[in-house]
C-alpha cells in the first residue's frame, strides 16, 4: 500500500521519467553516428555531474567552484584500479565515491562555515592546491597522466566498449538512479532543511536547524555523485591527466550547467547538460580553427538566460502560460482575469 501510495504522489514525476528515458533510449537507434553517440555520452556524464553539484549548490544554496576536484578523485580511482590492480570499474567508482566524501568532509569542516562568495573562492583555491598536488605527484603519473587501455578483458568488466552504445546505456541507467535519487533527497526532511538553509540561513538555525550538519552531508552527497562522473569519464576517454581533469574550466562549467539548466530542479542539469555538451562538441568540429568559440557561446547563452530567463531553461517548460497552452480547458469556478 505504501508504494501504491508513493507512485499515486508522485504519478507526475513518474511521468516525466518514463517520458525522458524512453526518448533517450530511442535516441542511439535513430542515429548511429559515432560522433553523435560519443556526444550523448559525455552529456549523459555532464549531467550525472551537474545533479551531483545540484544538492549542495541548488539545494543547500552553496555555490562550489571547486568540485572538479571530486571529478577527479573519481576518475584516477577507476583508471588505477584497474591499470594497477585490474580492478572492474563497478567495485572503484564506489572506493572513489567513498574518498570522495571522505574528501568532502575533510575540506568541508572549515570551509562550510564560510559564507556566500568566501566559500566559492575557497574552494578554487582548493582544486587549484589539488591540481598542482596532482601534476607533481609521480606516483599517480604526474603531468605524464595515466593511460589504462584494456584490451583482453572483458568490456563489461571493463567499461572499455569499441561500440560506444552499451556505455551509453550503462551512463544512462546511473542517471536514472540520481535522478531519482535527487527526487528523494527534495522530497526529504533533509532538502526541506536544505532550502531553508538556501532561503535563509540565520532563520533556519534560530529554527533549530544545524546547517553546518546539513551543509556538511550535502557537500558529501554531492562529492560522492560527481566522483561517480568521474569514475565513468575515466573509462569512457580511457586516459587522464591534471590538465583535462583539474582545469578551473572544468569546476565552472559543471556550475555553469545546472544554472544554465535550472538551480536547485530535477530536470534543469540534464537539460543544461545535453545543450551545453552539444554546443561544446559541436562547436569544436564544426569551427575547429576558431578556438574558443564554444566559451563565446556560452557567454552569449549565459547573458541571454539571466536577462529572460533567470530560472533557467527549464523554466520553459514549467511556465503557468506554456502549461496553459496545453490544457484542455480551465478549472471549474475560475474565469480568465
Amino acid at each position: 500500500m505504501r508504494l501504491k501510495a508513493l507512485l499515486t504522489s508522485e504519478k507526475g514525476f513518474v511521468r516525466q521519467v518514463v517520458i525522458v528515458m524512453a526518448i533517450l533510449a530511442l535516441i542511439p537507434a535513430i542515429s548511429h553516428g559515432e560522433f553523435f553517440v560519443s556526444t550523448l555520452c559525455l552529456s549523459v556524464i555532464w549531467a550525472i555531474m551537474g545533479i551531483g553539484w545540484n544538492v549542495i549548490g541548488g539545494y543547500a544554496g552553496q555555490v562550489s567552484n571547486g568540485h572538479a576536484m571530486f571529478f577527479a578523485v573519481g576518475a584516477y580511482v577507476g583508471a588505477w584500479g584497474l591499470k594497477a590492480f585490474h580492478l572492474t570499474p563497478w567495485i572503484t567508482m564506489w572506493i572513489g565515491a567513498a574518498l570522495c566524501m571522505l574528501l568532502a568532509f575533510i575540506v568541508g569542516w572549515p570551509l562550510l562555515r564560510l559564507r556566500g562568495h568566501y566559500f566559492a573562492i575557497s574552494t578554487m583555491a582548493i582544486v587549484e592546491c589539488v591540481r598542482i598536488i596532482c601534476t607533481n605527484w609521480d606516483l599517480i603519473g604526474g603531468a605524464t597522466g595515466v593511460s589504462f587501455f584494456e584490451k583482453e578483458m572483458s568490456p563489461f568488466y571493463t567499461l572499455q566498449f569499441q561500440n560506444r552504445v552499451p556505455f551509453y546505456y550503462i551512463c544512462l541507467a546511473f542517471m536514472l538512479v540520481f535522478i531519482i535519487a535527487s527526487r528523494a533527497i527534495q522530497q526529504s526532511k533533509f532538502g526541506y532543511y536544505c532550502r531553508a538553509i538556501k532561503a535563509n540561513q540565520d532563520s533556519a538555525e534560530s529554527a533549530g536547524v544545524n546547517s553546518t550538519s546539513y551543509k556538511r552531508w550535502a557537500y558529501m552527497i554531492s562529492a560522492a555523485i560527481v566522483g561517480i562522473g568521474g569514475a565513468l569519464y575515466a573509462q569512457y576517454i580511457q586516459y587522464i591527466d591534471p590538465v583535462s581533469l583539474l582545469p578551473l574550466s572544468n569546476s565552472m562549467l559543471i556550475v555553469l550547467i545546472v544554472v544554465m539548466g535550472g538551480i536547485g530542479t530535477i530536470w534543469g542539469p540534464v537539460l543544461g547538460a545535453f545543450i551545453m555538451t552539444f554546443i561544446n562538441q559541436y562547436a569544436r568540429a564544426l569551427f575547429n580553427q576558431l578556438s574558443g568559440l564554444n566559451l563565446f557561446i556560452y557567454g552569449v547563452l549565459c547573458l541571454i538566460i539571466v536577462l529572460f530567463l533567470p530560472k533557467g531553461l527549464i523554466s520553459i517548460f514549467t511556465n503557468d502560460k506554456v502549461k496553459n497552452v496545453f490544457r484542455k480547458k480551465k478549472e471549474p469556478g475560475k474565469e480568465a482575469e
